[in-house]
């Protein structure tokens, strides 16, 4: 990475939801070159001490918490005592989420529930807790992992393209309200982690470590929103542009390639 990009990572005090598999594993992998005091979040604490063993040469150091971000009592409580901990908090990644058939006939209300617990209540308490130690100090940066099925409602997918606009949107609001604060929101398309490689129909599928990288980069040019890869990037402004009949009619010849995936953490 460039040094412009290292500078901004280098003792960064960072916490990240949902780090124990996929995407927050990868990130704290890229990160921890930099020697950065990791506040790691997941309900599973065992494979985020085996990520902090395995990095355990990196110069950072691992704060380590079992933590259900559906819990607004157990977010706040673990916000605050990384706080502690670190001595403050620069950098919070909302990164939970799950994604769970919601199709019409396949609906099933635990889906639902576990979709709006995570991707929705669970990133708005991450979200809070943090900006409520971020807005006194006057600085922060607050980091929300959304997806490329934001772009409309994918047919069979619809609840998880419904919670990622929803972050999006959540955020966008925050940022007009705290211009002091750093908002990025990232809407990656297919990566290579456990939520979705229960679906056949991936495309332009990225690399853990090469989404990483990107995100890295995007956060530290302080960008507003990024959509990649780069072709999917071109879609997903094409569908939000479309007008309904036309979104319509593409998405129902293209049903299977939102087939939904397996859950993700």
């Amino acid at each position: 990475m460039s040094k412009r990009i290292a500078s901004y990572w280098r003792d960064k005090r960072v916490l990240i939801t949902g780090a124990s598999s996929g995407l927050g594993w990868a990130l704290t992998e890229a990160l921890a070159q930099f020697e950065v005091h990791f506040g790691l979040l997941s309900r599973r604490a065992a494979p985020m001490q085996q990520l902090a063993d395995e990095l355990s040469k990196s110069g950072s150091q691992f704060w380590i918490r079992s933590c259900d971000v559906r819990d607004r009592e157990q977010v706040q409580s673990a916000v605050k005592a990384f706080h502690r901990e670190a001595g403050g908090l620069d950098v919070v990644w909302v990164n939970s989420g799950v994604s769970l058939d919601s199709g019409f006939s396949t609906w099933r209300w635990a889906n639902f529930d576990a979709m709006i617990e995570t991707n929705i209540n669970g990133a708005v308490h991450t979200t809070q807790a943090a900006l409520e130690l971020m807005a006194p100090q006057g600085s922060g940066v607050v980091v929300g992992v959304g997806s490329a099925a934001a772009m409309r409602g994918l047919p069979g997918r619809g609840v998880y393209s419904l919670t990622k606009a929803a972050l999006e949107y959540f955020l966008l609001s925050k940022a007009v309200e705290l211009p002091q604060i750093q908002f990025t929101i990232i809407h990656p398309g297919f990566v290579d982690t456990p939520i979705n490689r229960g679906n056949p129909s991936r495309f332009w599928v990225q690399t853990p470590e090469r989404a990483a990288h990107i995100m890295l980069k995007a956060v530290a040019r302080k960008k507003k929103l990024i959509v990649f890869p780069g072709r999917m990037a071109l879609l997903f402004s094409l569908m939000r542009h479309l007008p309904i009949p036309a979104y319509q009619w593409v998405a129902r010849r293209t049903m299977n390639l939102s087939r939904p995936t397996r859950p993700g953490v």
